[in-house]
């Protein structure tokens, strides 16, 4: 969980520095790891990853992954940013 929430950290934080579309793909990756360690991890190893079935949680979070990584990708950034 420590990984995760430090990817989502460095991908904001990126984000926040004039670079946002590179900050969401590390998030949106992050958050892509978190659903792998979900699937491959048992409960009691995965820890605070388990929130619900494992099933709805490598779900939630694959889709919440691919939809940042969506939006980074089709979003027109301003150049230098």
């Amino acid at each position: 969980m420590l990984f995760v929430v430090a990817g989502v950290a460095a991908g904001v934080a990126i984000a926040t520095l004039h670079h946002p579309q590179p900050g969401l793909f590390v998030v949106a990756g992050a958050l892509g790891i978190a659903a792998v360690l979900r699937l491959l991890l048992r409960p009691r190893s995965a820890g605070s990853l388990v929130v619900r079935s494992r099933h709805v949680d490598v779900l939630v979070l694959a889709l919440i992954a691919a939809v940042i990584a969506v939006l980074a990708a089709v979003t027109p950034f301003p150049p230098g940013t």
